[in-house]
């Protein structure tokens, strides 16, 4: 068994640049899962109510914004405008309008009462008032369009964007702010636990996997027992099986799919070839792909009950629809579940199992990513780096941990939206698909599917050879073609980044990309011979080199 073209050999280098800049701020979110669990150790959620030091005025609980009076409301101005109409038209208006909204301050201080008097206002005045002059309707509408709806947030948001980031004390990337220590205290405490579980390899995180990986599933199966029982439920449950064929026809709904495979299962990041290595020659790896890529996918359809009964609680209780209620990304995780979780019996403890969950579940996907660059780092440079791997763990989180400071910041959440979407979200696509093109095109589907044979001792079928050979390069390639297209779309709406850092993130892209043909132009410098022995050389396979382990062969440059 040989490995695919020299050339390849740079997609290794690529990898581990993009797990140092996933380990900058995905141990950072980590972080901010660390902050809330302590916070949760109380005996109510600092973000149930209003009224803590970091609240503003126009923070409102979701359950405070649906008065019982609504109703008796309706009938008062409805009532009023019909005996207004007596005094003539101008006095109609005039009374009507105080009595929806002078007459009471739900006008002016909450936004649930405002859309529905501006819908009183624009829907049912035209039938009462149907006889009134043009002027005197200018005049209503004119009163109407003055009125201002505030903004209005609630306690989780607060929360979240106030004390846990206290994002209001930058102004986005151009100014970010100090490091906010309680937050460092809190990442730092990440990379320590990160470090006493990589430091021995495998004879460590083996044993620290087991906890990580299974406990998020026991308290997945607790959420959805209780997530199932909230009012509403069934309702989120039914949208989120109920499918939208008119959304396939969106790129973007492709490109966040196989995000959410890459991040979950690990493509390209190297964490399941640096794992997998560990095993006996003829480990049954086909049997191993498939539970593992079952094993996610059902994982990921598990959470979405979890995740959408809860959207559907939610939705209820504020009386709106699912889609209002949802957030992508950091909101629905640190807004949108912390809030719902606040409204149930026993919150605290939901609040806690929760955190302890995500904890887990971060812990696990950095330590695979980080594992995938320490174990080639060391396997390429045994001498060096092998024999110190301790030392050398050391010194790497530390260098990260020293790198992900600003994403500590007050301005950090920016940062670390900027990471992803620039980091590993556009590059990690482009090496998958070189990985793809430099196995199944150079190395070749029938030498791949031979080494497969003599290590399972069958053929992989001709299903899974024209899979490799046309269908995945061709999806991946569009993937990123729809990617590179729409990477503003990525970075979300909420902020506006300013025009240089559009320029500095497509470096840091640029930066782990050209690590491939980087080494390239390297391998075929050092090569020797004229410039055709050289470009053979270049993309001829690594010579096969026997190890110590019975069965198995070496394809590495270092001896």
């Amino acid at each position: 068994m040989c490995l695919f073209a020299r050339f390849v050999h740079g997609v290794g280098y690529a990898i581990c640049l993009i797990d140092i800049y996933m380990g900058m701020y995905y141990n950072t979110i980590i972080g901010w899962a660390v902050y809330y669990l302590f916070a949760s150790f109380s005996s109510e959620l600092p973000w149930t109510k209003c009224g803590n030091p970091w609240n503003t005025e126009n923070c409102s609980p979701v359950t405070g914004r649906v008065n019982e009076t609504v109703t008796s409301t309706v009938a008062t101005a409805t009532t009023t405008a019909m005996s207004s109409m007596t005094t003539g038209a101008a006095s109609a208006g005039v009374t009507l309008v105080a009595s929806a909204l002078g007459n009471s301050t739900m006008g002016t201080t909450h936004s649930h009462y405002y859309q529905y008097e501006h819908h009183l206002l624009s829907s049912t005045l035209p039938t009462i008032l149907s006889n009134l002059t043009t002027s005197t309707m200018a005049t209503v509408a004119g009163v109407v369009g003055g009125a201002s709806a505030p903004a209005l947030s609630s306690p989780a948001r607060e929360f979240f964007e106030r004390q846990v980031l206290e994002q209001y004390k930058s102004n986005g990337l151009d100014f970010m702010g100090p490091v906010k220590p309680s937050l460092a205290l809190c990442v730092f405490g990440v990379f320590v636990l990160v470090y006493f579980s990589l430091w021995k390899g495998v004879r460590s995180a083996g044993k620290v996997v087991w906890v990580t990986a299974l406990a998020p599933y026991v308290v997945l199966l607790i959420l959805l027992a209780r997530g199932v029982t909230l009012p509403g439920a069934a309702e989120g449950i039914r949208y989120y099986l109920t499918p939208q064929w008119d959304k396939l026809n969106n790129s973007r709904v492709w490109i966040d799919a196989a995000s959410q495979i890459f991040f979950s299962l690990g493509p390209g990041f190297g964490t399941l070839l640096a794992l997998s290595s560990y095993n006996k020659f003829n480990n049954n790896c086909y049997r191993d792909a498939l539970l593992t890529s079952s094993i996610n996918c059902l994982t990921s359809f598990l959470a979405g009950f979890v995740i959408f009964s809860v959207l559907g609680y939610m939705a209820q209780v504020q009386n709106k629809s699912i889609e209002e209620v949802g957030l992508e990304g950091p909101g629905l995780v640190f807004i949108v579940y912390p809030e719902a979780i606040a409204m149930m019996k026993g919150s605290v403890f939901w609040s806690i199992i929760f955190f302890l969950m995500l904890i887990t579940l971060g812990l696990d996907s950095t330590f695979g990513g980080l594992e995938a660059m320490i174990t080639a780092l060391c396997d390429e440079y045994p001498r060096t780096i092998g024999r110190r791997r301790e030392l050398f763990v050391l010194i790497l989180l530390g260098l990260i941990y020293i790198c992900a400071l600003p994403t500590m910041t007050y301005g950090g959440v920016y940062l670390v939206n900027f990471l992803n979407v620039y980091g590993p979200g556009l590059a990690i696509l482009f090496v998958v698909f070189v990985e793809a093109a430099g196995v199944f095109w150079f190395y070749g589907v029938e030498n791949f599917s031979a080494d497969i044979e003599q290590m399972l001792g069958k053929k992989p079928s001709l299903f899974w050879r024209i899979c490799w050979k046309y269908i995945s390069p061709t999806f991946l390639f569009c993937i990123l073609i729809f990617s590179l297209l729409g990477y503003e779309e990525m970075l979300g709406e909420e902020y506006e980044y300013p025009e240089w850092s559009v320029a500095a993130g497509w470096a840091l892209t640029l930066s782990s990309v050209l690590c491939i043909p980087t080494y390239m132009v390297y391998k075929f410098l050092i090569s020797p011979g004229n410039c055709n022995d050289r470009l053979r050389r270049t993309f001829k396979p690594e010579p096969l080199i026997p190890t110590a382990i019975p069965g198995q062969l070496y394809t590495g440059t270092a001896v």
